[in-house]
Protein backbone atom coordinates (compact mmCIF):
# COMPACT_ATOMS: atom_id res chain seq x y z
CA UNK A 1 0.00 0.00 0.00
CA UNK A 2 2.08 2.88 -1.31
CA UNK A 3 -0.11 5.76 -0.24
CA UNK A 4 -0.41 4.90 3.42
CA UNK A 5 -3.12 6.46 5.60
CA UNK A 6 -3.24 10.21 5.15
CA UNK A 7 -6.66 10.99 6.55
CA UNK A 8 -8.48 10.60 9.86
CA UNK A 9 -9.86 7.14 10.58
CA UNK A 10 -12.93 6.33 12.64
CA UNK A 11 -11.70 3.97 15.34
CA UNK A 12 -13.87 2.59 18.11
CA UNK A 13 -12.51 2.67 21.64
CA UNK A 14 -13.22 0.44 24.62
CA UNK A 15 -14.89 -2.43 22.74
CA UNK A 16 -17.47 -2.68 20.00
CA UNK A 17 -21.10 -1.57 20.00
CA UNK A 18 -22.09 -5.20 19.32
CA UNK A 19 -20.51 -6.38 22.55
CA UNK A 20 -22.22 -3.62 24.53
CA UNK A 21 -25.64 -4.47 23.13
CA UNK A 22 -25.13 -8.21 23.76
CA UNK A 23 -24.26 -7.55 27.39
CA UNK A 24 -27.47 -5.53 27.83
CA UNK A 25 -29.52 -8.28 26.19
CA UNK A 26 -28.20 -10.90 28.59
CA UNK A 27 -29.05 -8.89 31.72
CA UNK A 28 -31.67 -10.41 34.12
CA UNK A 29 -35.30 -9.61 33.25
CA UNK A 30 -36.88 -7.01 35.52
CA UNK A 31 -39.06 -3.86 35.26
CA UNK A 32 -36.01 -1.79 36.16
CA UNK A 33 -34.02 -3.32 33.30
CA UNK A 34 -36.91 -2.73 30.91
CA UNK A 35 -36.97 0.94 31.86
CA UNK A 36 -33.20 1.20 31.55
CA UNK A 37 -33.17 -0.50 28.14
CA UNK A 38 -36.03 1.73 26.96
CA UNK A 39 -34.03 4.83 27.93
CA UNK A 40 -30.93 3.47 26.16
CA UNK A 41 -32.90 2.78 22.98
CA UNK A 42 -34.52 6.21 23.11
CA UNK A 43 -31.13 7.93 23.43
CA UNK A 44 -29.71 5.77 20.61
CA UNK A 45 -32.64 6.71 18.37
CA UNK A 46 -32.10 10.41 19.04
CA UNK A 47 -28.39 10.08 18.26
CA UNK A 48 -29.14 8.32 14.97
CA UNK A 49 -31.71 10.95 13.94
CA UNK A 50 -29.38 13.81 14.87
CA UNK A 51 -26.50 12.20 12.99
CA UNK A 52 -28.64 11.71 9.88
CA UNK A 53 -29.72 15.36 9.89
CA UNK A 54 -26.12 16.48 10.39
CA UNK A 55 -24.85 14.36 7.51
CA UNK A 56 -27.57 15.63 5.18
CA UNK A 57 -26.80 19.26 5.91
CA UNK A 58 -23.09 19.07 6.66
CA UNK A 59 -21.32 16.19 4.87
CA UNK A 60 -18.23 14.97 6.72
CA UNK A 61 -15.95 15.46 3.76
CA UNK A 62 -15.69 17.41 0.51
CA UNK A 63 -17.23 16.26 -2.74
CA UNK A 64 -14.72 15.52 -5.51
CA UNK A 65 -14.30 18.36 -7.98
CA UNK A 66 -13.85 18.15 -11.72
CA UNK A 67 -11.98 20.77 -13.73
CA UNK A 68 -11.67 21.06 -17.49
CA UNK A 69 -8.34 22.54 -18.48
CA UNK A 70 -6.67 23.56 -21.71
CA UNK A 71 -4.09 20.94 -22.77
CA UNK A 72 -0.53 22.20 -22.46
CA UNK A 73 2.94 20.71 -22.37
CA UNK A 74 5.24 20.72 -19.38
CA UNK A 75 8.25 22.94 -19.99
CA UNK A 76 11.21 20.57 -19.71
CA UNK A 77 14.59 22.25 -20.40
CA UNK A 78 16.86 19.43 -21.67
CA UNK A 79 19.50 21.76 -23.13
CA UNK A 80 19.89 23.91 -20.02
CA UNK A 81 21.76 23.16 -16.79
CA UNK A 82 19.79 21.19 -14.24
CA UNK A 83 17.99 23.39 -11.74
CA UNK A 84 16.72 21.68 -8.62
CA UNK A 85 16.25 22.30 -4.93
CA UNK A 86 14.66 21.26 -1.66
CA UNK A 87 11.00 22.47 -1.63
CA UNK A 88 10.22 24.73 1.33
CA UNK A 89 7.19 26.79 0.29
CA UNK A 90 3.98 26.14 -1.66
CA UNK A 91 1.74 28.89 -3.04
CA UNK A 92 -1.44 29.14 -5.09
CA UNK A 93 -1.82 32.91 -5.62
CA UNK A 94 -5.42 32.74 -6.86
CA UNK A 95 -6.45 31.10 -3.56
CA UNK A 96 -4.11 33.20 -1.41
CA UNK A 97 -2.63 29.91 -0.28
CA UNK A 98 0.88 30.17 1.17
CA UNK A 99 2.19 27.18 3.11
CA UNK A 100 5.43 25.83 4.50
CA UNK A 101 6.70 22.52 3.11
CA UNK A 102 8.41 19.91 5.28
CA UNK A 103 9.71 16.46 4.39
CA UNK A 104 7.32 13.51 4.42
CA UNK A 105 8.54 9.97 4.96
CA UNK A 106 7.07 6.58 4.14
CA UNK A 107 7.26 3.82 6.75
CA UNK A 108 7.42 0.45 4.99
CA UNK A 109 6.62 -1.47 8.17
CA UNK A 110 3.36 0.33 8.93
CA UNK A 111 2.47 1.30 5.36
CA UNK A 112 1.91 4.89 6.45
CA UNK A 113 3.33 8.32 5.73
CA UNK A 114 4.30 10.96 8.24
CA UNK A 115 1.62 13.62 8.30
CA UNK A 116 1.56 17.19 9.63
CA UNK A 117 -1.65 18.84 10.82
CA UNK A 118 -0.73 22.29 9.48
CA UNK A 119 2.01 21.91 6.85
CA UNK A 120 2.44 20.58 3.35
CA UNK A 121 4.71 17.56 3.10
CA UNK A 122 7.09 16.61 0.31
CA UNK A 123 7.32 12.89 -0.39
CA UNK A 124 11.08 12.39 -0.24
CA UNK A 125 10.89 9.25 -2.39
CA UNK A 126 9.93 11.45 -5.37
CA UNK A 127 12.17 13.88 -7.33
CA UNK A 128 12.75 17.35 -5.96
CA UNK A 129 11.38 20.19 -8.10
CA UNK A 130 13.56 20.39 -11.22
CA UNK A 131 13.55 21.44 -14.85
CA UNK A 132 14.37 18.03 -16.35
CA UNK A 133 11.96 15.23 -15.48
CA UNK A 134 9.91 13.46 -12.85
CA UNK A 135 6.89 13.91 -10.61
CA UNK A 136 7.36 16.00 -7.47
CA UNK A 137 4.74 14.82 -4.99
CA UNK A 138 3.27 16.98 -2.22
CA UNK A 139 0.54 15.89 0.18
CA UNK A 140 -1.42 17.21 3.13
CA UNK A 141 -4.60 17.08 5.18
CA UNK A 142 -7.93 18.40 3.92
CA UNK A 143 -7.91 20.98 6.70
CA UNK A 144 -8.50 24.72 6.64
CA UNK A 145 -4.86 25.22 7.63
CA UNK A 146 -3.58 23.09 4.74
CA UNK A 147 -5.32 21.95 1.54
CA UNK A 148 -9.05 22.58 2.11
CA UNK A 149 -8.85 25.77 -0.05
CA UNK A 150 -7.83 23.65 -3.05
CA UNK A 151 -11.49 22.69 -3.40
CA UNK A 152 -12.03 26.16 -4.90
CA UNK A 153 -9.20 26.01 -7.44
CA UNK A 154 -9.96 27.03 -11.03
CA UNK A 155 -8.74 25.74 -14.38
CA UNK A 156 -5.18 26.73 -15.34
CA UNK A 157 -4.44 28.01 -11.82
CA UNK A 158 -0.81 28.76 -11.03
CA UNK A 159 1.14 27.01 -8.28
CA UNK A 160 4.57 28.10 -7.12
CA UNK A 161 7.11 25.98 -5.29
CA UNK A 162 10.05 27.81 -3.74
CA UNK A 163 13.21 25.88 -2.95
CA UNK A 164 15.78 26.31 -0.20
CA UNK A 165 18.38 27.52 -2.74
CA UNK A 166 16.17 30.40 -3.85
CA UNK A 167 14.54 29.10 -7.05
CA UNK A 168 10.86 29.44 -7.83
CA UNK A 169 9.18 26.74 -9.92
CA UNK A 170 6.01 27.96 -11.60
CA UNK A 171 3.39 25.36 -12.52
CA UNK A 172 -0.03 25.46 -14.21
CA UNK A 173 -2.93 23.17 -13.30
CA UNK A 174 -3.39 20.48 -15.93
CA UNK A 175 -6.00 18.14 -14.44
CA UNK A 176 -7.75 17.00 -11.28
CA UNK A 177 -8.62 13.37 -10.64
CA UNK A 178 -9.84 11.15 -7.81
CA UNK A 179 -8.25 7.82 -6.93
CA UNK A 180 -8.54 5.18 -4.23
CA UNK A 181 -5.93 5.22 -1.43
CA UNK A 182 -4.20 2.15 -2.85
CA UNK A 183 -3.91 3.45 -6.41
CA UNK A 184 -0.42 4.69 -7.24
CA UNK A 185 0.02 3.91 -10.94
CA UNK A 186 1.49 6.85 -12.81
CA UNK A 187 2.46 8.65 -9.62
CA UNK A 188 5.53 7.16 -8.01
CA UNK A 189 6.55 5.37 -11.21
CA UNK A 190 6.03 8.42 -13.44
CA UNK A 191 8.62 9.02 -16.14
CA UNK A 192 8.35 12.13 -18.26
CA UNK A 193 8.60 15.89 -18.29
CA UNK A 194 8.63 17.64 -14.91
CA UNK A 195 5.25 17.84 -13.17
CA UNK A 196 3.94 18.57 -9.70
CA UNK A 197 1.24 16.43 -8.06
CA UNK A 198 -0.58 17.67 -4.97
CA UNK A 199 -2.73 15.24 -2.99
CA UNK A 200 -5.38 15.66 -0.33
CA UNK A 201 -8.50 13.77 0.79
CA UNK A 202 -11.98 13.87 -0.66
CA UNK A 203 -15.31 12.10 -0.32
CA UNK A 204 -18.05 12.11 2.31
CA UNK A 205 -15.86 10.16 4.71
CA UNK A 206 -12.48 11.30 3.33
CA UNK A 207 -12.19 7.83 1.82
CA UNK A 208 -10.65 8.87 -1.52
CA UNK A 209 -7.64 10.88 -2.64
CA UNK A 210 -7.86 13.90 -4.92
CA UNK A 211 -4.86 14.62 -7.12
CA UNK A 212 -4.10 18.05 -8.57
CA UNK A 213 -1.60 17.66 -11.39
CA UNK A 214 0.41 20.69 -12.49
CA UNK A 215 2.75 21.15 -15.45
CA UNK A 216 6.00 23.08 -15.15
CA UNK A 217 5.88 26.46 -16.90
CA UNK A 218 9.14 28.15 -15.93
CA UNK A 219 11.85 28.37 -13.30
CA UNK A 220 13.18 31.62 -11.86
Amino acid sequence: MLYGKYCPLFVSKGGSMKNTITAKANAPFSPKNILTNTKVLAVAALVIIASSVLLLNNPLGPKPISIATTPHVSAAQPNKPTISGQPVRFQVPSLKLDLKIVDGYYNKQTGEWSLSRDKVQYATITPKPNNKAGNTFLYGHYRREVFAPLHNIKADAEAIVTTANGHQFHYRLNKVRVVEPTESAGIFDYEGKPILTVQTCTGSFYQDRQLFVFDLVEVN
